[in-house]
């Protein structure tokens, strides 16, 4: 019963990218990102013995310290990420703001 709650949470959140994909709000680097993640949690529910086989395959004692690793692994590439973005924005942001001031500045001239 437990797997099948699981696998209706997937399916939601796969369908959830795609639909903000479409709408625009989801950049698709991030979407692979989050696409990456519903196809392993789909492996995870359908096949109960896939995170512990995964685990001991790479060397984890325990299919919990796997999944702790992987998160954390998850959330650092995403942090990194969204960092790469603020910093582009931040340069847009200040080219914008100088050619503002360069426009305010003939405008106040003529």
């Amino acid at each position: 019963m437990i797997w099948v709650i699981g696998l209706i949470a997937v399916i939601f959140l796969v369908i959830l990218v795609f639909i903000n994909i479409r709408k625009g709000n989801l950049k698709e680097k991030y979407a692979v990102l989050w696409l990456a993640v519903s196809i392993l949690s789909i492996f995870a529910v359908a096949i109960p013995q896939f995170v512990p086989f995964l685990a001991k395959s790479l060397g984890f004692t325990l299919p919990a310290n796997f999944l702790f690793v992987v998160t954390v692994g998850t959330a650092l590439l995403l942090t990194f990420l969204l960092s790469t973005d603020i910093s582009k924005k931040q340069k847009q942001l200040e080219v914008l703001a100088s050619e503002i001031a360069i426009l305010k500045n003939q405008i106040n001239k003529n």
